[in-house]
């Protein structure tokens, strides 16, 4: 094997790739289904380079060609079903999932069997990649709408990165794309080889899949296909047709009671589950009361009694007074990212200058 740049990423992507999709499918990690998959995209990455290693090397030439496009029908099915199992309480690999593999397994088939068909479906796979890229955004959006009537957590780093992924995915097809156009492209003063921008992307992707996928978040909230109901049920103008809107608002009355007297709120992990059993009404009919009578979603029903609870802290500033971060615990944050965007949103202000405008 020659010594030079290429190889080097190369090889840094296969022993990456592999050994870390390995990990994941070990006990600790494989616990989670959608590690399942981020392990077998990884799987294909380290086995699409070793392909890469053999043919750019002069190895097996008359055999390899044949498949080389067969693991770019893998990516996007792969990434879609990860980031579907991530976000999904209940979710589970069905038997029509079987249909996202169809092409991969029809042109490993037909190769095996004497025809060369990679030269026609080729010029598929970036559009495939780009409606799964698209499924797969409209599975974390969902996931934010939804989130948001269920839980009084912010989520939003554990979407963004899903988000960078597809991005950075699409960016290396695109990428490939361009090679076949052109050889090298002029950053600055420099020429650089396409080839070498696509394997960094690549090796950049590696590491971003592997530092997330071994990261456990400790309180990440999935959604149910109940949870995505009830959200969608209250974009409904008749949502609330069914039910005595007097009824709504005498138990929206109580919820401020509630609300006031036990400051539940105060709990971080506070989701409309543990409201509903406190008060004793059904999930739905809390939603409903929140989203049609009170006129908000959970989560800024709930964080509007936080920041109300922040701001009288923050205005009794003195010498003596608790931190900024202190404060921010206090109320039932547990980021100060999420903490200064809700304040900053309710007041117009960031708490330090509103802390400071009341000193």
């Amino acid at each position: 094997m020659k010594i030079n740049p290429i190889n080097i990423v190369h090889t840094l992507i296969i022993w990456q790739s592999i050994l870390f999709a390995l990990v994941l499918f070990t006990p600790k990690y494989n616990k989670k289904k959608s590690n399942r998959y981020l392990s077998l995209l990884l799987l294909t990455l380290g086995i699409h380079f070793i392909y890469n290693i053999l043919y750019s090397n002069g190895y097996f030439l008359d055999i390899l060609p044949a498949y080389s496009c067969s693991y770019g029908f893998l990516y996007g099915p792969l990434i879609f079903l990860h980031i579907k199992f991530y976000l999904a309480k209940d979710a589970s690999f069905k038997p029509l999932y079987w249909l996202h593999f169809f092409p991969f397994i029809l042109i490993l088939i037909l190769t095996s069997i004497g025809y060369s068909v990679c030269n026609t479906v080729a010029i598929w796979i970036f559009p495939m990649m780009l409606t799964y890229c698209l499924f797969s955004f409209r599975e974390i959006y969902i996931y934010n709408k939804t989130i948001a009537q269920v839980s009084s957590m912010s989520y939003t780093s554990e979407t963004k990165w899903l988000k960078t992924i597809l991005i950075i995915m699409l960016l290396i097809v695109f990428l490939n794309i361009l090679q076949t156009q052109m050889s090298f492209v002029n950053i600055g003063r420099f020429e650089v080889s396409m080839e070498a921008l696509v394997q960094i992307g690549v090796l950049f992707l590696v590491n971003i899949i592997t530092y997330q996928g071994l990261k456990s978040p400790q309180s990440f909230q999935q959604i149910s296909d109940s949870d995505v109901e009830m959200s969608r049920s209250n974009e409904l103008k008749n949502g609330i047709a069914s039910i005595d809107k007097n009824t709504l608002q005498k138990l929206a009355e109580k919820l401020e009671k509630y609300m006031k007297q036990d400051q539940p709120y105060l709990n971080p992990e506070l989701n409309i589950n543990t409201l509903a059993e406190a008060v004793e009404v059904p999930e739905k009919t809390i939603s409903q009361t929140i989203n049609h009578v009170i006129g908000s979603n959970f989560s800024d029903y709930v964080n509007s009694y936080r920041i109300a609870d922040a701001k009288l802290k923050l205005e009794a500033g003195s010498e003596e007074s608790l931190s900024i971060k202190e404060i921010m615990y206090d109320v039932g944050f547990n980021s100060r990212s999420v903490f200064n965007s809700v304040f900053k949103k309710k007041t117009g202000l960031t708490p330090s200058e509103y802390k400071k405008h009341h000193k």
